[in-house]
């Protein structure tokens, strides 16, 4: 008896040294990721910085007599002339890292813990997809491209790597993961990932991450527009408004309000996955808020497979919504869709009667994209604003260490010379 506690004593001792190196061990660039931390906080860098969108809609086809299937989804919006940091939708996340860059120490609460562990793990790891050639990127369909990208970043950030893949999606249904490894073994599986009821909008998610977050893909870029340069695009933080994911992100809320009325908040996301970015929709159906992000790039540069730390800390938010997501900010409640409006004759299957699985679908694929400017006025929170300022000392702080490590290395070489 005496040697099973000693040897468990033991299991724990290793297991808390081990935690211990998790938060101390710094593996990945600290300056470029306060600098990810403050791109969600502060518009000071306007090439880069995350923003949130309040959409309108003014029409759409959610409540026909027929019901819609999501591929045939209409939904024609129009964005507010305000705008938000993604931090103030995310401040209980933002303050976890805060609270560690600060203090260093780990969150007490236990699920915090845990997600914020996962989150260091992946930081300290390589990154990025393992692929025997990254011209084969190109040449993947965009269901297997979201497959790769759930299976080897959301998997990894939430507090389970589980997740459901459309069973009717086109592509091999195996173990192993489309990147080509065969080491690398898929930790989700095919099944129903049927939502809706067939009165209103209904269809197959592409991905369910454990039962909580839809994950869809964006669909081919399309053409620039006339004059105007990719990074012209990108300096205009252009938008995509994809009637289908607005209409799926719109039936999971209402969905996860009535599976999780407990909840604080029902801002519920979804993350559209592109070939060099990602996007985040959220909706939330007790307020009837409609917020679209600008896009992230989704890998470091054009010729790495290396996760950006903007699409990691996006996406380490977003998977741990339930924990992180702190809901609108008050000022944005006066920024409704209007879905309520238009969906008013069918409101009470929104609300009451969607269920998630043996749904009865059309599987036809349609989209439709469009680009718009983002608007001119960002609002920003108290909260925002001083944790930008805090974030800032954070990250001249790590130049100057980077600097003085640089100098130091300098120094001895021209010693030894």
């Amino acid at each position: 008896m005496g040697r099973c506690k000693r040897r468990h004593n033991m299991a724990t001792d290793a297991k808390r040294r081990k935690i211990v190196n998790i938060f101390d061990e710094k593996k990945y660039d600290a300056a470029q990721w306060v600098h990810a931390i403050l791109t969600l906080c502060s518009n000071m860098d306007n090439k880069s910085h995350v923003i949130l969108t309040p959409q309108k809609i003014k029409t759409c086809n959610a409540s026909t007599s027929k019901g819609t299937s999501f591929p045939k989804a209409f939904c024609d919006t129009e964005p507010y002339n305000e705008c938000y940091m993604f931090g103030d939708i995310f401040q209980n996340g933002i303050n976890v890292l805060r609270n560690y860059r600060e203090t260093r120490e780990a969150p007490k609460d236990q699920q915090l813990n845990f997600v914020l562990q996962k989150l260091l793990d992946f930081l300290n790891s390589k990154r990025s997809i393992k692929l025997r050639d990254n011209q084969n990127l190109h040449s993947i369909s965009e269901t297997e491209l979201t497959v790769l990208v759930a299976n080897h970043l959301l998997g990894k950030l939430g507090t389970s790597p589980c997740y459901l893949i459309d069973q009717n999606s086109c592509g091999k249904k195996q173990d192993e993961c489309f990147c080509g490894e065969i080491s690398c073994k898929m930790t989700g599986e095919y099944g129903d990932t049927s939502i809706g009821n067939v009165e209103v909008w209904h269809g197959n998610l592409d991905i369910i991450i454990n039962d909580e977050l839809a994950v869809e893909p964006l669909g081919e870029n399309p053409d620039s527009p006339v004059g105007n340069s990719a990074v012209d695009n990108k300096l205009k933080s252009c938008l995509q408004r994809n009637p289908q994911i607005i209409a799926q992100t719109i039936v999971f809320s209402f969905l996860q309000k009535k599976k999780h009325p407990e909840r604080s908040n029902f801002l519920t996301p979804c993350i559209g996955i592109g070939s060099t970015e990602l996007l985040v929709m959220l909706y939330d159906s007790e307020h009837d808020v409609l917020l679209e992000s600008s896009s992230i790039p989704l890998f470091e540069n054009d010729f790495s497979l290396e996760f950006s730390f903007q699409a990691i800390l996006v996406s380490w938010l977003t998977v741990n919504y339930k924990f992180f997501c702190s809901g609108i900010v008050e000022t944005d409640e006066k920024h409704t869709s209007d879905f309520f409006f238009h969906a008013k004759e069918k409101m009470h299957i929104y609300e009451e009667k969607l269920k998630l699985g043996n749904v009865s679908t059309n599987n036809a694929h349609s989209v439709e994209k469009k680009f718009v400017l983002a608007p001119p006025n960002l609002i920003r929170s108290n909260f925002i604003c001083e944790t930008t300022r805090a974030f800032l000392i954070s990250l001249a702080e790590e130049e100057t260490s980077d600097c003085a490590a640089s100098s130091d290395s300098g120094t001895d070489s021209s010693s030894k010379n």
